[in-house]
């Protein structure tokens, strides 16, 4: 089929008939997608001009990895959409249940530096959306997401991984601790906010992928198998974290969090001589901390007082 290339200016268009094209929406133009009306692009990719607009009805399930916008999205109504944005050949699409309008822009670029807020251990600095509306929202990851990175280098839980955004310079969880879902494997995968309190995303300005400190801390399997106990809890100003396992453990990790649930430190292949390790904490403030230990895909945490 003979592609086309259209330039809208200054009109509305409701199509209702199946055709190919390369689409361009100029400035001044809206080009509107129906919910349940056959489209395609034939494999291209929207693209916008200045003040263009892509829209779709509620219930809009249109987008592949071949046929998405490189642009903002914007859903009329109220339902469950699909907004179908990537960009620089990253297809990123939204899904939003919605109540009104709903605006959504992905970038395939590291998203603004920001510190760490309450329950957040680190957040991705791979991606990032900008959305605009209320609404339960669900993000996908990609293999060039690097959520491997980011789950394996912050307490290793899959499910931790939760949907923050950014708040005038503070990345926060954009619901409450352990209520996103998440789906998939580390390679492909999504995490949808919780499905019981829709968002308001217009108090966010960005939004990506972040640990939720909760889930990592309420994980505890490790000690089904291998006892871990501190030696001497609490722990002495002048003395190392010294711990007692049943077993010699070959590649054991641990990480050190606050009463906040922020990582302070991280031991990697923590050596045992005859069941003992030890950690260092010199530089670490007295107080109440979390002791998670990780080994085998298997975890646990301890309570630690430091003197």
């Amino acid at each position: 089929m003979k592609s086309i290339q259209l330039f809208l200016f200054c009109c509305f268009f409701t199509f209702q008939f199946t055709f190919s094209q390369s689409l361009f929406i100029g400035d001044g133009a809206e080009f509107y997608l129906k919910k349940d009306l056959p489209f395609t692009t034939s494999n291209t990719v929207v693209t916008l001009g200045g003040s263009g607009i892509f829209s779709v009805e509620a219930g809009t399930t249109w987008g592949t990895a071949n046929e998405y916008v490189d642009g903002t999205v914007t859903a009329y109504g109220t339902g469950v959409t699909k907004l179908a944005t990537g960009n620089s050949s990253v297809y990123a699409p939204v899904t939003a249940d919605h109540s009104g309008a709903i605006f959504a822009t992905y970038f395939n670029s590291a998203p603004d530096a920001g510190s760490n807020g309450t329950n957040v251990n680190a957040v991705s600095d791979v991606e990032y959306w900008e959305l605009m509306g209320n609404a339960e929202i669900t993000l996908p990851w990609n293999s060039a997401s690097d959520i491997t990175n980011l789950v394996n280098n912050n307490g290793g839980v899959l499910n931790s991984v939760a949907i923050v955004g950014l708040n005038s310079g503070t990345w926060d969880l954009v619901s409450a601790p352990m209520t996103n879902t998440v789906t998939g494997d580390l390679l492909n995968g999504t995490v949808t906010s919780d499905t019981a309190n829709p968002v308001n995303l217009n108090n966010f300005t960005q939004f990506t992928f972040g640990i939720d400190n909760q889930v990592v801390l309420g994980t505890d399997d490790l000690f089904i198998t291998n006892g871990i106990d501190i030696l001497a809890n609490p722990v002495r100003a002048s003395e190392p974290i010294r711990f007692l396992s049943e077993n010699n453990l070959q590649g054991l990790d641990a990480i050190l969090y606050d009463i906040t649930g922020k990582q302070v430190r991280f031991y990697n292949d923590v050596i045992t001589f005859n069941g003992v390790g030890s950690l260092d904490k010199s530089n670490v403030m007295s107080g109440i901390y979390f002791l998670k230990f990780i080994h085998e895909g298997k975890q646990g945490v301890k309570k630690l007082i430091l003197e």
